[in-house]
């Protein structure tokens, strides 16, 4: 068969005129395909494109939060045309772990007027660098910096402290021993502790957990509802964060919720961190508990501390048995519909009445199981990895059977 010119022509041009246009999609739908590219193409790219793009690419959606973090291909220029094309649009600035970036980058954050949330973690930023930058970001609310070698809190400006002093969530990676920003940070809520000090330098010497402390650089927290502390292994990170601890110990929080230390291997209860419990029990009613394990074992503690409406508890490594599961924990069946997350890895015995002379091929106590499932209806995480527990052969009492 022959077609003619012109029905080849008019047939292509149908196909073209049936096809779909992008810019015909709503303003929504463009939005929704807009969020999935890069902020940094976006502005420097995608918004030359066309009029209708270069509206919707400084829209508010995707302006007012920023994610570098994952942004490889992104340099030191591109970062400070972005600042300067749209700092005062952003409101959340994600910078962790741009290792590929060099810390004069973090210059242009001063543009970011109205930052409210800002992350720099895995950055290498020095104690005068971040005066500077925060001596200009009033409305800062949540930040993430690391603490460095070398960090100096006494370089701090005025207007910096300022800055910190309204800060109501930080998150503070040590990789020294130091109190780094918390004692300017008098209004924090919400502190998240990560201490990753080497217990030796890089010459081998020992190093030491010991704080130069003085009255005025000590941590505040009259106003802390969260408190989490996440430990590498190693001697000096324990003897920091029994500082961080010795303060609370000294007068906790009254309106304190959470209260979560995460730390490898043996972590010694000492006369501080007892006193420091003790006053929990006493003055606050927590929702989450996370503690090391030595702080557990063989206490009474679970059964005088008061609890509101707990979400999540963990007791991994402990050696808790079923018996205490039940009257501590779960105080005899007291309802816990709250509760929508429990560790109990690595407890062998948490369901078997009592722990002493049973063996890893002794069949679970289906009582102490039922009574986990009534009293926390609502579970959404149980972690009984490591608990080595043996379901009986009876009907209905196998630990699957159970659990559903």
């Amino acid at each position: 068969f022959f077609f003619s010119h012109q029905e080849v022509v008019s047939e292509e041009s149908e196909e073209e005129s049936n096809g779909v246009n992008l810019m015909e999609f709503s303003d929504e739908i463009l939005l929704h395909i807009l969020s999935y590219v890069p902020c940094t193409d976006l502005v420097l790219n995608v918004r030359r494109t066309c009029r209708k793009l270069a509206t919707l690419c400084l829209d508010k959606s995707l302006t007012h939060t920023v994610l570098l973090q994952k942004d490889y291909k992104v340099n030191k220029d591109k970062v400070k045309q972005l600042m300067r094309d749209i700092g005062k649009e952003i409101y959340q600035l994600n910078m962790a772990g741009c290792y590929w970036l060099p810390s004069s980058t973090i210059d242009h954050v001063t543009r970011c007027k109205n930052l409210v949330k800002l992350n720099l973690s895995g950055c290498h930023v020095t104690s005068l660098r971040l005066s500077k930058m925060l001596s200009t970001l009033q409305h800062l609310r949540s930040l993430a910096i690391d603490v460095n070698p070398g960090f100096d809190a006494s370089q701090l400006s005025s207007e910096c402290k300022a800055t910190l002093s309204r800060v109501s969530e930080l998150k503070q990676t040590l990789y020294t021993p130091s109190y780094g920003v918390v004692p300017c940070c008098t209004s924090l809520e919400k502190l998240l502790l990560y201490f990753e000090i080497l217990d030796r330098s890089r010459e081998g010497f020992m190093l030491s957990g010991q704080l130069m402390v003085g009255e005025s650089n000590v941590p505040h927290y009259q106003n802390l509802r969260i408190f989490y502390a996440r430990l590498a292994p190693g001697y000096v990170n324990q003897e920091v964060v029994r500082l961080y601890l010795a303060v609370l110990s000294d007068r906790t929080p009254e309106n304190l919720h959470a209260f979560l230390i995460s730390a490898p291997g043996s972590f010694a209860e000492t006369g501080a961190t007892k006193n420091l419990l003790d006053s929990m029990a006493r003055n606050v009613r927590l929702d989450a508990l996370q503690l090391p394990k030595a702080w557990i074992n063989g206490s009474g503690l679970l059964q005088h501390l008061k609890f509101n409406n707990p979400f999540y508890f963990s007791f991994s490594r402990c050696t808790l048995s079923g018996g205490h599961l039940i009257q501590r924990v779960i105080n005899g069946g007291k309802d816990l519909k709250s509760l929508t997350s429990l560790n109990l890895s690595g407890c062998v015995h948490c369901l078997a009445p009592e722990s002493l002379f049973r063996k890893a091929e002794d069949d679970i106590d289906s009582s102490i199981l039922e009574s986990l499932v009534v009293s926390c209806c609502n579970l959404r995480h149980l972690n009984l990895s490591a608990a080595h527990h043996h379901s009986s052969e009876s009907l209905g009492n196998h630990l699957c059977q159970l659990l559903s």
